[in-house]
């Protein structure tokens, strides 16, 4: 199949590969499209046995204390138990409580240092207002000058 013609079918066809795959990636990559394989090559009555009986023994696997844990697992929910406590704890902290609430009069003041006024005054440009024209003034003063510029036709 020629993936590169660029309709909005194929697009969306690559779209669909791509969500399916990432699906698949989420809950076990090619063992789960493996299995979904060999579900496939069954009859239907060999899948209406099989299915609810690995449903089963999944569901007891949640259900059960003893979980098959790997080193890599269990370092990353100790990180994310500690940092949900670490996050428990910032919200409990009354310095973070106080700092959160609004003040009812705000209080702005001046800080030493920074740029001066005057310098900058001197460094700006004077802005200039625009002003109407009056066109037969301009014609007139266009018709004067003696340059190389095609006259007007009308």
């Amino acid at each position: 199949m020629n993936w590169s013609n660029g309709g909005d079918f194929t697009k969306n066809l690559l779209s669909l590969q791509m969500q399916l795959q990432t699906l698949l990636e989420g809950v076990g990559g090619e063992g789960t499209a493996g299995l979904l394989d060999g579900l496939a090559k069954l009859s239907e009555t060999e899948r209406s046995t099989l299915i609810p009986l690995i449903t089963k023994v999944i569901n007891k696997v949640i259900a059960g204390e003893r979980r098959l844990l790997s080193d890599k697992d269990r370092e990353l929910q100790a990180f994310e138990d500690s940092l949900y406590e670490g996050v428990l704890a910032a919200l409990q902290d009354p310095a973070n409580s106080n700092a959160t609430k609004k003040e009812k009069n705000p209080k702005l003041a001046v800080v030493p240092g920074g740029k001066s006024t005057r310098q900058v005054a001197h460094l700006k440009k004077p802005v200039r207002i625009p002003t109407l024209i009056d066109l037969t003034k301009a014609r007139e003063s266009r018709k004067g000058r003696s340059d190389d510029y095609p006259r007007d036709l009308a």
